[in-house]
């Protein structure tokens, strides 16, 4: 499970599967991902756009680098148990999910 602490800046990496295998994603493809609560009613965060090029994405397998600011985090709230959604648009939206923790980060 990854984990985010609010106040830092976050790079999570996440793998999209299709029935349990990795799959290429087209380079014109757009991903958008949010942190939301357990039982996805609310978004605790802002919605933010992926990279599509950023440091280690891996479209070919699928491998995208979801990044949160340290301002994004920083007005993050809720704490505990959370899920990172992201939502893939690669001519059809589809969104997965997984779970993640969010910590309080103490230092300004």
């Amino acid at each position: 499970m990854a984990t985010i602490t609010t106040g830092d800046d976050a790079e999570l990496p996440f793998h999209l599967k299709k029935s349990g295998t990795s799959f290429p994603i087209n380079g014109a493809a757009t991903a958008k991902a949010a942190l939301v609560s357990t039982d996805r009613s609310t978004i605790l965060s802002a919605v933010v756009d992926v990279d599509m090029a950023a440091t280690g994405t891996d479209l070919a397998n699928s491998l995208l680098i979801v990044k949160f600011t340290s301002t994004e985090s920083a007005a993050i709230t809720a704490l505990g148990e959370a899920l990172l959604e992201v939502q893939l648009d690669d001519g059809g939206k589809l969104t997965w999910t997984d779970k993640i923790t969010i910590l309080k980060g103490n230092i300004p």
